[in-house]
């Protein structure tokens, strides 16, 4: 009985009938297995440090279809490996021992807008190491080139024609088994990964400077109302409303400082540089609504003193002198009020209704600017405001909306005040 199990449990067999396999399936099945822990074994060979030169292939060649080896289940053949590489968002670039480019996918012609041909046979120092602006990307390989030591993950900035683009490189050197290189070694060649982080950089740059910009906004508005205070309600000394006008002003010209020198915003990113495409039509659309809201106020005047309501005796009051004064005085509020104060909140609001609630915080702060000059005046700059600011929004345009700034409210002042 003893001798019956024996032969049961060990005869390969009869347990390979057991289970309706054929015997040499299954010895072929256990060669080829055997043959692929070997090659995974055998660890990169030198046709894996000089991969060939490919250029960008046609769709048709990267939706290749996904077929395993025959002689070794699981493992990636050849077009498979390519067409993970040409389905990638990130660049692949290979380089071999020699510094020559052997490799690059297609995603290296959208991040360093360039054509893959124009790199065949070339080395890597001379297609990406010969601009001179680009200080920190390379010394970061030439480190690698010389001295063979390689960082986890590096961001460098990459200018070509003007653009700044910021990448994330992760390298893998190209050597064989666990040994640390040294300076002594040669260079083995290098797998590179990069990744355009450009316009996530861009805006955590964009909400520095604007947490920065907003900080001085409201650091100077609590010092313009304290002196208010101490001035108005501590010295008892009643100023005339052109003080507190060209407090604004002195305000205004400080945050402008500190956007000149301590941001990276653009004279475009605050609406002095206006987009030349919508220029013509933001123009006639600015020239419209300042006709159509002054010839309101004019019907209104007119309407109140027929009803017999106090306002203003003198029908239109005012001076050439105070137009070309208020007229530089529109311009300082409004770089400040849409310029910095509406660009800066909303960059820092990242809510659903971002544009409608930087316009609603512009409004209550340009308002409170004017606490000095009464409650009725206070509405009256929280009115104009919400409009300009949806201006703003829609042209993207500062001159537009100092334009509108002064014409209405020239004319309220002269109508009105």
């Amino acid at each position: 009985m003893k001798n019956i199990l024996k032969k049961r449990l060990f005869n390969p067999k009869e347990e390979i009938a057991h289970k309706n396999i054929p015997a040499n399936e299954k010895l072929q099945t256990d060669a080829n297995a055997s043959d692929r822990n070997l090659t995974m074994q055998s660890g990169k060979g030198a046709s894996d440090q000089n991969l060939p030169v490919q250029t960008v292939k046609s769709a048709s060649d990267r939706n290749l279809p996904v077929e395993t080896s025959e002689s070794a289940p699981g493992v990636l053949s050849s077009a498979q490996k390519d067409m993970v590489f040409e389905n990638m968002s990130d660049g692949v670039i290979t380089v071999n021992a020699a510094g020559d480019i052997t490799y690059m996918n297609s995603a290296c012609e959208t991040i360093f807008n360039i054509q893959i041909a124009d790199f065949e046979n070339k080395s890597f120092q001379e297609c990406f190491l010969q601009n001179k602006k680009n200080k920190a990307f390379n010394k970061f390989f030439q480190t690698i080139l010389k001295k063979n030591t390689v960082s986890e993950n590096s961001i460098v900035t990459y200018q070509k024609d003007g653009n700044v683009r910021y990448f994330s490189i992760k390298i893998s050197l190209l050597h064989q088994g666990d040994t640390k290189l040294t300076k002594k070694d040669d260079f083995p060649g290098m797998l590179i990964l990069i990744e355009d982080i450009t316009q996530q950089q861009r805006l955590k740059q964009l909400e520095r400077d604007s947490a920065v910009t907003f900080s001085g906004i409201i650091f100077c508005i609590s010092i313009y109302l304290s002196i208010w205070s101490l001035i108005r309600f501590t010295l008892h000394i009643h100023l005339n409303t052109s003080y507190y006008t060209l407090m604004i002003e002195g305000m205004t010209f400080l945050l402008f400082l500190e956007i000149l020198f301590l941001t990276s915003l653009s004279m475009r990113d605050i609406g002095l540089v206006p987009k030349l495409s919508t220029l013509k039509k933001n123009t006639l659309e600015t020239i419209c609504i300042a006709a159509i809201a002054c010839s309101v106020m004019i019907i209104a005047k007119v309407i109140l003193k027929l009803l017999g309501f106090p306002v203003k005796e003198r029908f239109f009051g005012g001076s050439l002198h105070g137009a070309y004064t208020y007229l530089f005085t529109a311009f300082v509020q409004e770089f400040l009020a849409r310029g910095v104060i509406q660009t800066c909140v909303k960059s820092l609001m990242k809510i659903k209704h971002q544009k409608p609630f930087s316009i609603l915080v512009t409004s209550l702060l340009f308002s409170l600017m004017h606490l000095p000059f009464g409650f009725i005046f206070m509405m009256g700059a929280f009115a104009l405001s919400l409009a300009l600011g949806y201006i703003f929004e829609r042209h993207e345009n500062l001159w537009g909306c100092a334009f509108l700034h002064w014409s209405c409210g020239y004319i309220a002042m002269s109508l009105f005040f």
